[in-house]
């Protein structure tokens, strides 16, 4: 008597780089686990760099440059030590290259951020807890990881067009975070503290954890990988905040 032939299962069907993104977002467990068994990274990298560039390039536009360098000359004292003859001039250059800074940043920015950021994860993962990941599986969780910045992007560019050129703070007008809401004469450092406390960093530390945790869950649990992440955060956070204090 011949047995029974018993169906082979089907294989979970692929899921493409922009249902990746989307399910970053709205189903990030399964979403991750499906990233590391098969890494990628282009698509949301050029997806993020795109949609920065735009926030860039709208800001470098919309921003009133010349007031927010005498804003920032002012503030740092330095505006009284250059003569009053040069004083236009000095403004005026120093507009064209913030303008000029801030287009580069949107267009290299996220990529630099992201493998820097994939850089240290993989390092503190695999040297502390032998996790034996690649870079590329690193990166490619970093890159997914890092969505609500397209978020924080997208609604950076509404919130650009609808408010007054004189009114745009190029370093926090999305206000997403507690720097938005501190007064303008604030010490340094501790606007620069208020702007690591942001609402769409903290949701991509979250995801995150738990793609690391996806990538290896017997040596990553998520509770280990939510302190590794908020861990090199907050070093990187103290970092800035102390040369804020110096400056």
């Amino acid at each position: 008597m011949a047995s029974p032939v018993t169906p082979s299962p089907e294989a979970a069907p692929s899921v493409s780089s922009i249902g990746r993104i989307f399910g970053a977002i709205f189903s990030p467990k399964p979403t991750f686990e499906s990233i590391v068994k098969r890494p990628d990274w282009l698509v949301p990298i050029v997806v993020l760099t795109l949609l920065g560039f735009v926030m860039s390039s709208v800001l470098a536009q919309r921003a009133d440059w010349r007031e927010i360098v005498r804003t920032q000359l002012e503030q740092s004292g330095r505006l009284d030590k250059i003569p009053q003859d040069k004083r236009e001039d000095t403004l005026d250059k120093g507009a064209v290259f913030a303008k000029y800074v801030t287009y580069g940043a949107g267009l290299v920015g996220t990529t630099l951020a992201i493998l820097i950021s994939a850089g240290i994860y993989l390092g503190a993962f695999n040297l502390i807890f032998g996790a034996g990941l690649n870079f590329k599986t690193a990166f490619s969780v970093v890159s997914y990881a890092s969505v609500p910045g397209g978020l924080r992007s997208i609604l950076g560019i509404f919130i650009l067009f609808l408010k007054d050129p004189s009114t745009i703070n190029p370093n926090n007008f999305v206000a997403s975070n507690v720097a938005a809401f501190l007064s303008t004469d604030s010490p340094k450092w501790l606007m620069t503290l208020g702007a690591f406390l942001d609402v769409f960093a903290f949701w991509s530390l979250i995801l995150t954890a738990i793609g690391f945790s996806a990538a290896n869950p017997k040596r990553i649990k998520l509770g280990t990988g939510l302190g590794v992440v908020i861990g090199v955060y907050v070093i990187i956070m103290l970092l800035f905040v102390g040369l804020a204090s110096l400056s």
